[in-house]
């Protein structure tokens, strides 16, 4: 029995770094990842207020370390469990977070436009 179980634990590693190290699988988690982060970047935005700037400053730079971290962290984990995969899950999180942030520079900077009536 014992050494059943030591050979359906070591076989659970090599599917589920086959599965990660798939170029399709890697980038579609990239992605999601680099969206999950864009949009907690555009959350955290928001808690600079004119009433307390300093706290939503100092509220947001630690937000940004943590999703910095985060992102770190989940690049070395991909790295371990599927090293395979690495470089389209790296290229599509950055890629997807650079182009959400874009997304929302590019909506930020449109004139607001009032569509109530004279």
């Amino acid at each position: 029995m014992g050494s059943r179980d030591s050979f359906e634990g070591t076989c659970a590693i090599p599917v589920v770094a086959s599965l990660f190290g798939h170029p399709l699988v890697a980038a579609a988690l990239g992605v999601l990842l680099g969206g999950l982060l864009t949009f907690v970047s555009r959350r955290s935005s928001e808690l600079v207020t004119p009433y307390d700037p300093f706290r939503g400053m100092v509220k947001y730079g630690a937000l940004m370390l943590a999703r910095m971290s985060f992102a770190i962290v989940a690049l070395a984990l991909y790295f371990i469990v599927a090293r395979d995969g690495i470089a389209p899950f790296g290229v599509a999180l950055g890629v997807s977070f650079v182009a959400g942030l874009l997304i929302e520079a590019v909506r930020a900077s449109c004139p607001h436009i009032s569509r109530t009536s004279a």
